[in-house]
């Protein structure tokens, strides 16, 4: 049940991160935000490092896509945040989005070919990525109509990034899904991407050596 004043889902980083990209969509829509001023521009990049982080919150395209793209944000980035707990989930989403930037930067230099990122596909490609290696053959209804198990929409998020961009940049932008996939399997229970799941065991393993 849901509780008075709150949000269906019980996934308040969620919501938040959906109200932001329509908080930007608007103000860009009016003419008072600028997409570029938090948008990631890989040559801008060492001046301003913190557009790694802050492009997602760029509701940017039609009206229709930032619906659409907020509604399976909602829907597998709920079900993670959930599953994880805000602190993990808000580390991931980090991560995540500045895997991805830094991947079409390296990319950049290497290749010399620049694109300018904004909006919530690439985090929400790595959410995607996240949630069906947890669900492989859980069915989810892609464009409400077509079943699809978890892990061939975690495939089909991948696909879509790599032909996102101007070969062979897409290479480089999968290494948000990459990390993704990592983090899921094996790097969520590690030091060093959860500094925080390492001081709860080092804690329990103190108690016990007391009790005892």
């Amino acid at each position: 049940m849901v509780g008075r004043g709150s949000l269906p889902g019980d996934c308040p980083l969620t919501w938040a991160v959906i109200g932001l990209n329509l908080l930007t969509f608007l103000l860009d829509f009016a003419g008072f935000l600028a997409p570029a001023r938090l948008g990631f521009d890989p040559l801008s990049f060492p001046a301003r490092p913190w557009t790694a982080l802050t492009y997602p919150l760029v509701g940017t395209g039609s009206i229709l896509a930032v619906l659409v793209g907020a509604y399976a944000f909602w829907l597998l980035g709920g079900s993670l945040e959930r599953a994880w707990g805000g602190r993990d989930y808000l580390l991931f989403l980090a991560l995540a989005s500045l895997t991805s930037a830094l991947g079409l930067w390296v990319g950049t230099i290497l290749l010399g070919r620049v694109v300018f990122l904004s909006g919530l596909w690439m985090p929400l490609a790595a959410v995607t990525v996240a949630w069906s290696v947890i669900h492989p053959y859980e069915r989810l209804l892609v464009y409400f109509a077509i079943p699809l198990e978890g892990r061939w929409l975690g495939l089909l998020a991948t696909v879509l990034v790599f032909f996102s961009f101007p070969f062979p940049l897409g290479l480089f932008a999968l290494s948000g899904c990459a990390f993704a996939w990592w983090y899921t399997r094996a790097g969520r229970y590690g030091p060093l991407t959860s500094p925080l799941e390492s001081f709860r065991r080092w804690r329990r393993r103190r108690h016990l050596r007391r009790i005892l």
